[in-house]
């Protein structure tokens, strides 16, 4: 393995329907938001702090690289719209049922309440009814690449199989990594459509699975020789990583899961777990063609069959002038303290494992129950959690609310350059994380699982509550729904180390 992904995750010795719109957000066209020739994506944006949008959730049959899909879709896009917003603004989301099953949303990434109408993952909206999100996105709240989708146990990997993502950008990286300030950006959506018993003859090259960029499984674009360029990629598939390369240019790596990185990394590929986003530098060099492709993705018969696929094809133009090539490497303040310097509370270890010969998966012996409270955390406290995985099968660890910062992988020291929200969990191996669980917004209930979803519909989650240690009982303030409100802050009396 190789790019940055690759080095957090398997070597430690490296560092590393009926579309309804009602917004006081404003709509973007594509002279507004550079998306390059992949297929556009329709793109919402706050104003005077406030993105406020419907999601219309609805069943639509699709084409994708020739393949007919019977896709679940945001407003009746498969590449689902694009939020983009501020630290500190508010999003105020309609959610519309019109599936036919079971939805809500869930916001990876945000460090935003669990509670109430915000990132609570236990609101359950049926068919045919309505739901209002409003998050309240605090100004502490990382510039980068997030993602919005169901969350539902049992069926999450259908209907994100199905199409139910989208990407939220939140603006202001350029004023964090000034390299990246200037250069034309690109929104990388990506996402895998499996359907290995499917009759559809277009299917058998591609050997039961599509992926696509955007909503389109095969693209182009043109770029301009000299000139760098700032893509930001987001793996959306419900289980699979995304092996990505292109013979001759590297990715300067510059934020991973949607947090700035202290130093760029550059990269000859990139390794994408399942929920993971990169966002990376690309200068092309010299004028030619290009091929960006998916590797360990087999497409193909016989004689053409072969182990990888074209995601895109790139044609490069133009002089070798222009834009100096970015500085890499160079050191940045952190966004956080290293954790590595950080008092530890409490020490505890998750185990991913599987019952023999058979698809249930578990975390610390049980599978997932939503009336069991599995872990409570007292706020203010920073705790270790050693990850193993006793299976032979790929795990990708994910908690909401927070992100966290990898110490080791298999006992192999890992430098400290920013915070993860997703890792992957070697086979037979253990990954240990610091998780700094400070953040007075994050006080409630929420999730922690695998982040392949098949193992998490099969019983591979588990619950946290984060709670006030100053209070003696919950907030028994609750909503039409029944969700629990936290309508005062922790008091005042408690000791908080927040810049963690």
């Amino acid at each position: 393995m190789t790019g940055i992904v690759r080095n957090l995750t398997a070597s430690a010795a490296l560092l590393c329907g009926l579309a309804v719109f009602a917004f006081s957000g404003r709509a973007l066209g594509s002279g507004d938001v550079v998306t390059g020739e992949f297929a556009p994506l329709k793109t919402y944006a706050s104003q005077k702090g406030v993105l406020k949008v419907t999601l219309d959730a609805a069943p639509k049959t699709v084409e994708i690289g020739g393949v007919s899909v019977k896709a679940l879709t945001f407003n009746g896009t498969y590449g689902a719209p694009l939020l983009r917003l501020k630290p500190g603004d508010q999003l105020k989301i309609h959610l519309l049922n019109h599936t036919g099953e079971l939805l809500n949303l869930h916001f990876h990434g945000f460090h935003a309440s669990p509670l109430g109408r915000g990132d609570n993952i236990h609101a359950v909206v049926k068919q045919g009814q309505a739901f209002d999100y409003t998050l309240n996105i605090p100004k502490t709240q990382p510039s980068g690449l997030f993602w919005y989708h169901t969350h539902i146990h049992g069926i999450a990997e259908e209907q994100i199989n199905r199409g139910l993502s989208g990407a939220i950008v939140v603006e202001g990286l350029e004023n964090q990594a000034p390299e990246i300030a200037g250069a034309k950006e690109r929104l990388l959506v990506l996402k895998t459509y499996s359907d290995p018993t499917s009759a559809d003859p277009a299917m058998k090259p591609l050997h039961g699975v599509v992926q696509s960029i955007n909503g389109a499984a095969h693209t182009t674009l043109v770029a301009q020789t000299g000139r760098t360029e700032f893509w930001r990629i987001s793996n959306q598939s419900a289980n699979d990583y995304f092996h990505l390369s292109m013979k001759g240019v590297h990715f300067h790596v510059v934020a991973m899961d949607g947090y700035r990185l202290n130093a760029d990394v550059d990269q000859d590929s990139l390794d994408i777990a399942p929920a993971g986003r990169v966002e990376a530098l690309v200068r092309f060099d010299k004028a030619g063609d290009y091929s960006l492709r998916s590797g360990s993705t087999p497409t193909g018969s016989g004689k053409s069959l072969k182990p990888y696929r074209e995601l895109a094809s790139v044609t490069v133009v133009g002089q070798d002038q222009a834009s100096p090539p970015p500085v890499i490497g160079q050191t940045r303040a952190p966004l956080a303290p290293d954790l590595s310097a950080a008092a530890v509370d409490t020490r505890r270890t998750v185990v991913f494992s599987q019952k023999p010969g058979e698809e249930v998966y578990f975390i610390d012996g049980r599978v997932y129950d939503h009336d069991r409270m599995d872990v409570r955390v007292p706020l203010g406290s920073v705790q270790e959690w050693t990850i193993r995985n006793d299976t032979d099968d790929m795990h990708v660890f994910h908690i909401h609310q927070v992100h966290f910062q990898v110490m080791s992988i298999n006992g192999e020291p890992v430098a400290g350059n920013g915070r993860i929200d997703t890792v992957r969990v070697p086979e037979r191996g253990f990954v240990v994380v610091r998780i700094a669980f400070t953040d007075p917004r994050i006080l409630g209930k929420f999730l922690f699982h695998c982040h392949v979803l098949k193992h998490e519909d099969k019983g591979m989650m588990a619950n946290i509550e984060v709670y006030d240690p100053r209070r003696k009982t919950p907030p028994p303030n609750q909503d039409l729904f029944g969700f629990p409100i936290c309508t005062t802050p922790p008091a005042q009396g408690l000791k908080l180390r927040a810049s963690l």
